[in-house]
């Protein structure tokens, strides 16, 4: 408590409104946008790598936060910059899900310099910010980057074994997380499941059926970029609120989630080649 006491002793309006922009780096909803910029315009090979890794390493993150149960430091003293934020301490999942990202975005894209130093800073600052904002201790943070390196690391290790078929390395790891899900009803499991499954779902249909290629005018990448993420924000918000009709239940988190990796993958991709097979040809 004393290191989040002094972290905090740094507050002011502005660094709080900063580190509250840091910290959403590594949440769902900035991965969902990298994931599916990498996927439609840059490198879906690469994007479906990253994604799956990530969305592993979050349903660990899930299953640990489980059995941990750890009070987080608002609870116990801190000053609650950031909202209020449920489940366990250990590990952080924003701390983890940053230093997956960060490990996987580094070695791929090592020689684009802006690229590689960014996420080496985000994967400085976003444990940093958690700790700012009240939300995690040291240790907390420190695991999670410990957990995010390793299982970034073992995912280029197990993609690189079968470069032309990273389809089924992701779809052989799929068990996991549905066993994952079985037995621990812990929310973040069902959605890294429900995603995960969607995405490979999504990929090895695509890859197989579509064959869509991410090369475009940058007019189209825009348009791509507009239409294939209206839809997603749409399905990811717009199913939230209808289940909410039905109840709070993790099934149907997986069930949202699902869906929207699966546009994201295969109806996104599907859509493009079709409206804009014309343009890209000429």
């Amino acid at each position: 408590m004393a290191i989040i006491e002094a972290i905090q002793k740094l507050s002011n309006p502005v660094l709080d409104w900063l580190m509250r922009i840091i910290t959403e780096t590594g949440d769902v909803l900035a991965f969902i946008i990298l994931g599916v910029i990498l996927f439609w315009c840059i490198d879906k090979k690469t994007a479906y790598k990253l994604m799956t890794t990530l969305l592993f390493s979050a349903g660990l993150n899930g299953a640990i936060k489980n059995f941990t149960q750890k009070p987080r430091p608002y609870e116990e003293g801190a000053k609650p910059i950031l909202q209020k934020t449920e489940g366990s301490s250990m590990p952080s999942g924003h701390s983890q899900n940053i230093t997956t990202a960060a490990t996987f975005m580094v070695y791929e894209y090592r020689k684009v310099n802006w690229v590689k130093w960014t996420f080496i800073a985000l994967a400085i600052l976003v444990p940093f910010s958690r700790m700012y904002l009240g939300q995690h201790y040291l240790e907390d943070v420190l695991v999670g980057m410990a957990l995010g390196l390793v299982i970034g690391i073992l995912g280029l290790v197990l993609y690189s074994r079968l470069p032309d078929k990273e389809e089924y390395v992701g779809l052989a790891l799929a068990p996991a997380l549905i066993l994952l899900m079985i037995f621990i009803p812990e929310h973040q499991v069902f959605v890294s499941g429900g995603a995960y499954i969607g995405l490979v779902t999504g990929y090895l249909l695509e890859k197989k059926y579509i064959g869509y290629d991410t090369k475009a005018p940058l007019k189209i990448q825009i348009f791509k970029v507009l239409i294939g993420l209206g839809v997603t924000l749409a399905l990811y918000f717009g199913l939230k609120l209808l289940f909410k009709l039905i109840g709070e239940y993790n099934i149907l988190d997986a069930i949202r989630y699902f869906f929207v990796a699966f546009w994201a993958s295969l109806g996104a991709p599907a859509l493009f080649k079709k409206i804009f097979k014309q343009e890209i040809e000429t």
